[in-house]
């Protein structure tokens, strides 16, 4: 598993280089208060990278957080002493 996951790295960092290879057209970017230049392979990988970054941490906030808190909760609750048992009155008259 250790190696197919080595793989899988090395090939997305190969496609990496390739996108930024190829695309060398330099562009800038105009932001409020500054520019940024840079070619275009940078500036999508950044994209990519970015995204990326935002949609785990979205992930992460909406889904992960929330089912952890519920698996803690769960977990108290398994973990409580059992409530003690009242013998019950036999109702036989006696």
């Amino acid at each position: 598993m250790k190696v197919f996951r080595l793989l899988v790295l090395l090939a997305v960092l190969i496609l990496g280089l390739i996108i930024g290879a190829v695309n060398m057209t330099a562009m800038s970017i105009n932001l409020l208060f500054t520019q940024l230049n840079t070619s275009v392979g940078v500036a999508l990988i950044a994209a990519l990278l970015i995204g990326v970054v935002v949609g785990a941490g979205l992930v992460l906030v909406s889904v992960v957080i929330p089912l952890y808190a519920q698996l803690r909760r769960a977990n108290k609750s398994a973990a409580a002493p059992p409530a003690p048992v009242v013998p019950s009155q036999s109702f036989d008259g006696r």
